[in-house]
């Protein structure tokens, strides 16, 4: 399980500027990736959970690193190798 609020706060953050004329919302891209899980894992109580946490030991720190350099990378590489079309097109899902 994981929570939405910073995608909540910085898109709100977004949505202002966008009326401000400084962003184009149709071109904000969310990369989602998780670094520690808001439930703890099977067998683990709550309390050990939460103190492996406030030493800085997340979970899923590596792996939501791992996943956001995968995807990220495909998605800039191909913005920078269309850039031509990229510029004035926005792609979509099919």
């Amino acid at each position: 399980m994981i929570a939405a609020m910073e995608d909540s706060g910085t898109l709100q953050a977004l949505t202002f500027l966008h009326q401000a004329g400084r962003v184009d919302l149709q071109r904000v891209l969310v990369l989602r990736t998780v670094s520690n899980y808001d439930r703890e894992a099977p067998g683990t109580t709550v309390a050990d959970s939460l103190k492996e946490m406030v030493s800085g030991n997340y979970s899923a720190y590596m792996p939501s690193l791992e996943a956001a350099q995968l995807v990220g990378d495909k998605v800039v590489r191909d913005i920078v190798t269309h850039w031509a079309d990229r510029e004035s097109h926005i792609p979509h899902a099919p």
